[in-house]
Parts: structure tokens; sequence; C-alpha cells
């Protein structure tokens, strides 16, 4: 039975004037909700692209740097126990 009347509601709303109705309904709705939705994806994709180039940044100043994780370690482990290199 409801399949039936899903058909039914289908087949009205497949008529070239519901589609038009329903379209002069739906426009504005969807024109409004991007309208107000738009600044927040603005805010976000600058946001990220800010994170991006800080993370960026970040890596690439850990990887000029001279030394290598090993060598930092085991000059770190020789200052505890009080050695020199």
């Amino acid at each position: 039975m409801a399949g039936h009347i899903g058909d039914k509601i289908l087949t009205v709303l497949r008529t070239p004037e519901n589609q038009a109705r329903l379209q002069s309904v739906l426009d504005p709705i969807v024109s409004h909700i991007i309208n107000r939705v738009f600044p927040y994806i603005l805010l976000s994709a600058i946001l990220f692209l800010v994170l991006f180039v800080l993370t960026v940044g970040t890596f690439w100043m850990v990887m000029r740097t001279s030394q290598s994780p090993a060598t930092l370690i085991t000059k770190t482990a020789l200052d505890v126990i009080g050695a020199s290199v």
C-alpha cells in the first residue's frame, strides 16, 4: 500500500506544472541556506590553510636542523651522565 501511494505521489510530482512549482519554492530556500552558510565555509577554508602553512613550516624547520635525531638523543644522554663527546 505504501508503495502504491508513493508511486502516485511521484506521478503527481513529475508533471511539468508541479515541477515548476516545486522549483520555485525550493530555489529561494536553497539560495538562502547557501548565503547563510557560505561565511562559515570560507572561515573553515582559511583556518585550514593557516594550519596547513603552519604544519609545513614546522616540518621545514625540523628538517632544516643540522643534527639528526639520533645525534641529539646521544648528546642528551651523554649530558645526563656527565660525559663529554
